[in-house]
């Protein structure tokens, strides 16, 4: 018997979208649903702001969401460098996982694979259409695709309980991960 016959059916796509939004929240995310991705800079000033936390976003020189119009976010400075701890970045996920609310990046020279473990707060594009049942959706997918160099998995935002027993946040990757979910 092959590990599918145990799997359940895959639910429809809009259950797939709740699924994930519920898993990721489970697991300490922020999930906003923007109508397109020509509101992420909005969304993100947003954010920043009700954080209170400097208008600044790091993103890839090239990186293909430089080309959101992040003059409709007066105020937020978009910067090249790498992300430090205290820091927000922007990435877009090429793929999630209902099923445990994870996020999936494939690393490229435009998606820097460093980039999930440096910000302090960490911002995730993410389209509907991305989202699958398991990993396992996403490894044939990846596998059909040419495999990545690096494939990261990111559930929730960093944490780690291996120091007494106390969990400390932003150990290996944000404290803070924000997912932008649109259609």
């Amino acid at each position: 018997m092959t590990r599918d016959a145990h799997r359940a059916p895959a639910p429809a796509v809009n259950d797939l979208s709740s699924l994930f939004a519920a898993k990721a929240s489970a697991e300490g995310a922020q999930v906003e649903a923007i109508a397109s991705p020509q509101d992420v800079p909005a969304a993100i000033a947003s954010a920043l702001d009700g954080a209170n936390a400097p208008p600044r976003l790091h993103l890839p020189v090239n990186s293909p969401l430089r080309a959101l119009p992040w003059d409709g976010a007066p105020g937020l400075a978009v910067l090249d460098a790498a992300p430090g701890a205290d820091d927000a970045a922007l990435a877009a996920a090429d793929y999630a996982i209902a099923e445990t609310g994870t996020l999936v990046f494939f690393a490229a020279r435009e998606r820097p694979a460093s980039w999930h473990f440096l910000p302090g707060r960490e911002f995730v594009l993410l389209s509907r259409a991305q989202i699958l049942p398991a990993l396992e959706d996403v490894l044939a997918l990846a596998l059909a695709q040419g495999m990545p160099s690096t494939l990261n998995l990111v559930t929730g935002p960093s944490r780690t309980g291996d120091i007494e027993q106390t969990m400390e946040m932003g150990a290996h990757g944000p404290r803070h991960l924000h997912i932008l979910l649109c259609d």
